[in-house]
């Protein structure tokens, strides 16, 4: 989930299939990974480059699984981890090359993430 606040509001404008609303910044759960995902596809009815950031595994898995009309291909999908999960100070940016499920933990998914560098990292709440 992002967190931000009405007078950050850039700009509401329709799509076509909700309303999107700009914002000039949000705020991210210092505890939590996101996913910022890169590629092509339709933007207000036309073709072209585009960026998500994602909160979650299930709405990354459906994006790559071709399941949302807007996204055509995906080029990049980079990791932001939070220190906590890379022990590292601040948060971490990474290219993601894939997810595993760790074994014996499907009911209850402890995910595995691994970069394009070879580091996994370990998070059972996306």
């Amino acid at each position: 989930m992002f967190v931000t606040y009405s007078s950050n509001l850039q700009g509401r404008f329709s799509g076509i299939d909700s309303t999107r609303l700009l914002w000039s910044s949000i705020e991210l759960n210092p505890a939590d990974c996101y996913f910022l995902v890169e590629g092509c596809g339709l933007v207000d009815g036309c073709f072209g480059p585009w960026v998500r950031l994602l909160s979650n595994v299930k709405e990354l898995d459906s994006l790559c699984k071709g399941e949302s009309v807007e996204a055509h291909s995906i080029t990049q999908v980079q990791l932001l981890a939070p220190a906590v999960m890379t022990k590292r100070s601040g948060l971490s940016v990474e290219v993601l090359s894939e997810i595993r499920i760790q074994p014996e933990t499907e009911s209850s998914p402890v995910y595995e993430f691994v970069t394009k560098s070879g580091q996994v990292y370990t998070c059972a709440r996306t």
